[in-house]
């Protein structure tokens, strides 16, 4: 095992994204001014067991590979909020919306063949998507109504990553800590911190019935830096997921060929899922298949407005640790896409009960903490599945 020292953010590659996505980081190709810090490199196993590795770069960001392959990028600067992107199923597609992210890379420019074929595939899976809500990047966490801030949307008030705290691959995970300061722009102060935990892996076949699927734990424990900051309860927020625009259930009306389906622990479908409290939910549905070689050459050349590519089934499913504040807590699902989880947002999500106040007040040197396991997987996951990966999830966060 590894573990490497602390990296302060460098300042100066902060003036460069100003006004820019720094995913550009991610997007450009593994040259001198985006070297690698530390890097586990990317290879395959021996006897068949998925290898994970991951390479930090002086800017951040991370790539995390499995048996070689791309799984997702850590972003730590996407206008205003750290995201996870690009993210990718076990058979390479991917599990997130890639707008409004792949409108600002130059696709064609791009020198590092795999991160262009992604890109390319992103652009396929992109077209005739629905181009709402430019907040909503792939993963992220933050929320609507902080003391008065709001970080949800697209305004001044930012979560900007301080430190790489450390950055650890062991062969079997990738693990990036990291500290991140929120900015409230109408205060003009920092008003928080948090800590955040990454692991990226492959989950144990035995967990989901001999299934690959791949994992994100994120864990995040955020402490006041003064009195009276408020998280405010509102349906704006917190722990974000938007699905690949054909998975999404109201574009059945538009393609036929399109929309997915909800699922959650209790039963509840679709539409029943929305602003319910629950263990886990699965939102899946059609997405695009990867494509590589002539299959992505054909494909490239029939056009932008060619929406009726190929098609696989994927899925994502976002389970909430037990440790977490407010668990279980109320599902911001919705059916043009939006997979969030709110631990604040009961007075929007309960508007019968009187007595709804889903808000939360730190003072100074208090903490929150949230855990969240997020399942990658193509095809269906049954119930039984999720109830299963859930269980194990929940030991392992005992432990």
């Amino acid at each position: 095992m590894r573990f490497f020292p602390a990296t302060p953010f460098d300042a100066s590659r902060r003036s460069f994204f100003e006004g820019a996505f720094a995913f550009l980081a991610v997007a450009a190709p593994l040259s001198a001014s985006f070297a690698s810090l530390k890097a586990a490199e990317p290879g395959r196993s021996p006897a068949g067991r998925p290898s994970v590795s991951g390479r930090l770069f002086d800017d951040g960001s991370v790539r995390v590979y499995v048996d070689g392959q791309l799984f997702a990028g850590y972003v730590p600067d996407a206008q205003g909020t750290p995201i996870v992107w690009p993210l990718r199923t076990p058979s390479g597609a991917l599990a997130t919306r890639a707008w409004p992210m792949i409108d600002q890379i130059d696709v064609d420019a791009q020198t590092d063949a795999a991160m262009k074929t992604i890109y390319q595939n992103a652009q396929i899976g992109e077209r005739g998507g629905q181009k709402d809500h430019p907040h909503h990047r792939s993963l992220w966490f933050n929320h609507g109504a902080v003391k008065g801030g709001d970080f949800w949307a697209l305004t001044d008030s930012k979560i900007r990553q301080t430190e790489t705290v450390s950055f650890d691959c062991d062969g079997k995970t990738v693990v990036l800590v990291t500290k991140n300061r929120w900015f409230n722009a109408k205060l003009d102060r920092d008003i928080c911190e948090d800590v955040r935990t990454l692991r990226f892996g492959v989950l144990p076949s035995e967990q989901v019935a001999g299934k690959n699927v791949r994992y994100i734990d994120f864990s995040i424990k955020i402490t006041a830096l003064e009195d009276d900051v408020l998280f405010g309860d509102t349906k704006e927020g917190t722990f974000g997921v938007r699905l690949p625009s054909p998975t999404a259930l109201t574009v059945k009306k538009s393609n036929p060929s399109w929309g997915g389906r909800i699922l959650d622990d209790a039963g509840r479908k679709d539409g029943e899922t929305w602003g319910k409290r629950s263990a886990w939910v699965d939102y899946s549905g059609p997405a695009a298949r990867f494509l590589e070689g002539d299959e992505l050459a054909r494909e490239l050349a029939r056009g932008d407005k060619a929406a009726d590519f190929p098609l696989t089934t994927i899925g994502v499913a976002v389970l909430n640790g037990q440790e977490s504040w407010a668990f279980p807590s109320w599902r911001h699902v919705r059916d043009y896409g939006l997979f969030a989880t709110n631990p604040f947002g009961q007075r929007d999500f309960e508007p019968k009960n009187a007595d709804a106040d889903g808000s939360k007040t730190l003072n100074r040197g208090e903490t929150l903490r949230f855990d969240y396991r997020v399942l990658l997987h193509d095809g269906d996951l049954t119930a039984d599945d999720l109830d299963a990966a859930f269980k194990a999830y929940s030991q392992e966060i005992k432990r």
